[in-house]
């Protein structure tokens, strides 16, 4: 059993302080994908990068406070890419992708499109990198595991208020459309795969109001795998009484 971890920390130093370190002892997964670390390698605690049993790779952002991605592996990975080799992109620390013998994994922290919709182009714009990422491993035949904040709910099940939301970046119509064309492209969600119709499954609420307390959410971290994977996945959930963020872990379990 491989126990793989995607978390949105919302500030690496941020959550240290609410517990961090504490769950990730405790739970110890295989390999642990964070979003949204805001920071650089140098800034990251002490504590955090002397637990010894994980390799760290971080590709921060550019723009201090701001970004970043980072993966925690027991299993040392056989190649590193540290983004997708897109400047405008890559400055943001959006992208680390480990190649293992089993499976290529991607950690992605998807843009904001804003509230304004001023970025949802350039947010789409790299849901189109991703996709050929996927394509580009798919023809040399090799598993590739999809994880991060993708920063978009698929469906209205996937939000307390859709109604309310549909003219919300993360709910907008042509956003919504890319997370088909993953699934039509040969992707699973994985958390839907095992739970097609469960209602109330979040993973990011606002600190506004008590909405976690209140479970007004949405789902927009994912993990997807490509369809041939299936019969290697044991289950998908999310951690939601992990606290720390205002995202939630979510997990993937793989079959020996």
């Amino acid at each position: 059993m491989k126990r793989l971890v995607s978390w949105n920390v919302n500030g690496i130093r941020a959550c240290v302080n609410k517990g961090f370190l504490e769950w990730i002892e405790n739970y110890s997964p295989d390999i642990l994908c964070l979003q949204e670390i805001k920071a650089l390698e140098e800034q990251f605690p002490p504590e955090v990068m002397e637990l010894e049993k994980y390799h760290k790779y971080i590709c921060p952002a550019q723009k201090k406070g701001y970004s970043g991605v980072a993966i925690f592996t027991k299993e040392k990975p056989l190649k590193v890419h540290y983004g997708l080799g897109i400047e405008r992109f890559d400055n943001e620390g959006r992208s680390l992708i480990l190649e293992y013998q089993d499976f290529v994994l991607f950690n992605g922290y998807f843009p904001n499109g804003q509230r304004d919709h001023a970025r949802v182009p350039y947010k789409l714009d790299y849901y189109q990198e991703v996709l050929e990422l996927f394509h580009h491993y798919r023809k040399k035949k090799k598993n590739i595991i999809l994880t991060g904040d993708f920063n978009t709910a698929h469906k209205e099940i996937d939000l307390a208020n859709p109604k309310s939301n549909k003219k919300t970046t993360g709910f907008l119509p042509h956003e919504r459309e890319w997370i088909d064309k993953y699934l039509e492209a040969g992707m699973i969600d994985c958390l839907r795969l095992f739970k097609p119709n469960t209602p109330d499954i979040y993973s990011w609420w606002t600190y506004r109001s008590n909405c976690r307390q209140r479970n007004i959410g949405w789902r927009i971290d994912y993990f997807m795998v490509n369809q041939q994977m299936e019969s290697q996945l044991k289950s998908c959930s999310h951690l939601t009484e992990v606290m720390g963020s205002d995202h939630c872990p979510i997990e993937l379990v793989l079959k020996n």
